[in-house]
């Protein structure tokens, strides 16, 4: 059993307000609303994991945590996974825009990514799966690159849009297949990944997989240590869209739980 295992899993979730109907020049209705995550299945495999916990928050409410609940988290947490999670979720809070606060006191909090840094190196295990707004992501709009965690990431960020997409898949290969993460893994059968985000090797970082667009091969998975503890990227989604395929995949479950108990470096 993975006794202590605690994995907090913050992102792809999403309000989706259904379709909207146009009935005449004059008037509209949109009909249907749900909260959707998304980020499911990658939640079912880590709750697969005997003797885990898991809690799954979207990132709007990470936005909004006072900084004892940040705290409360990472006292919590042994694994920390951030899925499509921009910057602003951390950088930003909702007392900076309210105007009953306009004419107090000053207004600070500690500052999250040092938080964050410091939970690593005392042990946490920070992983960041791919996304649109997860590394640099779309048009720039994730903001890891300029954050000051950049330089945690096992891999470089680039500077504006990174997204890579296809619909037919890259090639993938491995640089160790006896990795304790992809032991058992069958990388022949490996899925068809639909896109991934553009970062770059760390020279002091091990990279696992690596996914190739044009003649060029990029960071897929990726790893460091930091102190006594861990950092990992899988730059391509866990999940749809980029992730339709992989959750489809019968060692999913597998190589989550491998990555998430695997402490080897």
């Amino acid at each position: 059993m993975n006794e202590g295992l605690k994995i907090w899993h913050v992102g792809n979730w999403c309000i989706h307000t259904g379709n909207e109907y146009i009935e005449s020049p004059f008037l509209s209705a949109k009909k249907n609303v749900e909260v959707l995550n998304y980020g499911l299945p990658i939640v079912n495999a880590m709750k697969a994991i005997e003797g885990a916990e898991v809690i799954s928050q979207p990132s709007w409410e990470l936005y909004n945590m006072s900084p004892e609940e940040f705290d409360q988290r990472l006292s919590w947490a042994s694994t920390i996974v951030f899925g499509d999670v921009e910057t602003k979720c951390m950088m930003l809070h909702p007392d900076f825009f309210n105007r009953m606060k306009w004419e107090s006191d000053y207004i600070t909090f500690p500052d999250r990514f040092n938080l964050l840094r410091e939970w690593i190196q005392d042990g946490g295990h920070f992983h960041m799966n791919g996304g649109w707004y997860s590394f640099s992501g779309q048009m720039g709009k994730g903001g890891w690159g300029r954050s000051l965690f950049r330089d945690v990431l096992p891999v470089k960020c680039i500077d504006g849009d990174d997204l890579i997409e296809s619909t037919e898949s890259f090639p993938v290969r491995c640089s160790d297949t006896n990795h304790p993460i992809l032991q058992g893994i069958d990388l022949d059968a490996f899925p068809p990944l639909l896109g991934f985000n553009e970062t770059a090797h760390r020279n002091d970082c091990e990279t696992i997989l690596e996914i190739r667009y044009w003649d060029q091969w990029f960071p897929l998975l990726a790893q460091r240590t930091l102190g006594n503890g861990r950092v990992t990227v899988w730059t391509t989604g866990a999940s749809p869209h980029w992730g339709i395929n992989l959750i489809k995949w019968k060692q999913y479950n597998q190589f989550w739980e491998q990555l998430f108990t695997s402490g080897n470096t």
